[in-house]
């Protein structure tokens, strides 16, 4: 991963791109941003490996990432997405899927504290990752 030199502020301009943090004010935005490392990841890079512990969540600002598990396909996810969170939310609970770059990617990584923060912190960050849970969890139940 490559880490992106900048500001909270930098930070803040990415996340004014995506649409379900439209609402939010330039401070909470700042304030979100403190919380994050934005970082640039080649095609091909790995964000999740599945059955692994890990112990961060992605939030795509540019790209896409393709999803799978046991092999198959699940979902292709794009700007505005969150990857990873599962794990993060359930630190006992192993990667349910491999997330790999399709293209060059621009992502936001949260570690567990951070995320933790954002959840309590954020209403519109919490309903981004927790409506991402819900969607994610679908596929693997069946």
């Amino acid at each position: 991963m490559t880490s992106i030199p900048g500001t909270a502020r930098s930070t803040e301009h990415l996340l004014r791109t995506i649409p379900a943090l439209a609402g939010c004010s330039s401070r909470q935005l700042r304030r979100m941003a403190a919380l994050m490392d934005v970082v640039t990841l080649p095609t091909g890079a790995t964000l999740t490996t599945e059955g692994a512990y890990e112990s961060q969540a992605f939030l795509l600002v540019e790209g896409s990432v393709a999803v799978s598990h046991d092999g198959d396909l699940l979902a292709v996810l794009g700007p505005g997405e969150v990857v990873g969170e599962l794990a993060v939310l359930d630190r006992r609970r192993r990667r349910t899927a491999s997330a790999t770059a399709l293209t060059p990617l621009t992502v936001c990584v949260m570690t567990p504290r951070d995320l933790d923060s954002l959840l309590r912190g954020f209403p519109r960050m919490a309903a981004l990752v927790h409506g991402a849970a819900a969607a994610h969890q679908a596929p693997l139940a069946g």
